[in-house]
């Protein structure tokens, strides 16, 4: 390394965040062949009466300048073929931009620099996270109850409901027709009829709703008649609380898992977080007819109160995230190529203007933290 001995005389200082400095002198010597280089990128951008941009004489950059601002830009050129290897020889695994400072400068004299970055942090897994799932049973699910049933298909039939918006106006009580294709999927409860939506109709409006009979239940999907739909309803809302119990249990293994981690959390990971909520909460605010300014007008709250609450779950998706690349890294976790280049296919298909290097960098963190977090489900066993 060509300033590998230079790297060296300067000192390291841990901070906390996982936050390090590093400190020194740079001879003048070292920075005098950068001087000439400097001085000609400033001649090509200042701007001088009488002379066309890029046409101005160095002679005369300089005095326009000083030697002390032809120095600055020396040193900024130095430090960009100088960070490199003073982070190598330090071992430093630098994440973001690094705050580079001069804290002594003069022409002839050592320039002194002071070097802030953020590092990827050290993290410890508890040597036992492969036990923590055996501590953890999932839930008993109960049997669906026939009035759970009864109830689903009441939404079922509300979300089918046509409306007869005046006294006397005449509607067909039958099944709807043109509805859209037929769908294999059962709607949920939840799904079928929202409050939401409910709350924004017409209040005197008559809701009128389909008779539940063999052709309503063979208009929702492949069923032979109402006792078939009842089967299969009933099949699909187990599976959904099977899927809850599920779920349930992967978050008590993950609350468990996080709090016998050690690491320090990095401020520029948790701002990454938030920055991915808060756009997440822009783009759910327009899908339902709102700018994100609206939103905050009716909840009476800046976007800068909004980070604050959102500072402590972006805290703790940070940390999830780093203890799952560690956790991958330390059991040689990949995701699988032909599943990556199935999801790749499929997003540019649908997003054809994202960048791919990116989508491809956020399906295969996904791919990999689901089988970082099914090993874990699993006591280790792969």
């Amino acid at each position: 390394m060509q300033f590998e001995s230079l790297a060296k005389s300067f000192a390291k200082k841990e901070l906390p965040a996982s936050e390090i400095e590093l400190s020194g002198e740079i001879p003048a010597d070292i920075i005098a062949p950068y001087r000439e280089r400097a001085l000609g990128e400033i001649a090509l951008e200042v701007d001088m009466p009488g002379f066309r941009k890029g046409h101005v004489p160095t002679d005369i950059a300089l005095k326009k300048v000083g030697e002390v601002g032809v120095l600055e830009e020396a040193v900024e050129l130095f430090m960009r073929d100088f960070y490199p290897e003073l982070l190598q020889v330090h071992a430093a695994d630098a994440v973001g931009r690094a705050d580079i400072r001069i804290t002594k400068l003069a022409p002839g004299n050592p320039v002194g620099i002071i070097v802030a970055t953020t590092v990827y942090p050290t993290v410890t897994l508890p040597k036992d996270w492969s036990k923590l799932a055996g501590k953890i049973e999932v839930e008993t699910v109960p049997e669906v109850l026939d009035a759970e049933v009864e109830e689903a298909l009441q939404s079922i039939r509300k979300a089918r409901a046509k409306t007869q918006p005046h006294e006397g106006t005449s509607a067909d009580g039958g099944a709807p027709q043109g509805d859209g294709p037929r769908t294999e999927q059962i709607p949920s409860k939840e799904s079928a009829y929202p409050e939401s939506a409910a709350g924004a109709e017409d209040k005197s409006a008559k809701k009128i709703l389909p008779e539940l009979n063999d052709e309503f239940a063979q208009s929702l999907g492949s069923f032979t008649d109402v006792a078939d739909l009842k089967v299969k309803l009933r099949e699909n809302m187990k599976q959904e609380k099977e899927q809850a119990a599920k779920d349930k249990r992967r978050g008590k293994i993950i609350e468990d898992l996080l709090e016998k981690t050690t690491l320090e959390v990095p401020a520029i990971f948790v701002e990454s977080e938030l920055e991915k909520i808060l756009n997440q909460m822009k783009e759910d605010t327009q899908r339902f007819g709102l700018t994100f300014e609206e939103y905050l007008k009716r909840v009476e709250k800046t976007e800068d109160q909004m980070r604050e609450e959102f500072r402590e779950q972006a805290r703790k998706r940070a940390k999830l995230q780093l203890t799952l690349n560690k956790l991958a890294d330390d059991e040689k976790v990949e995701a699988d190529k032909e599943r990556v280049e199935e999801e790749m296919k499929h997003a540019m298909e649908h997003f054809p203007d994202a960048r791919p290097e990116l989508v491809r960098i956020h399906i295969e963190t996904v791919l990999r933290n689901e089988k970082a977090l099914q090993l874990l489900e699993a006591g280790g066993i792969k």
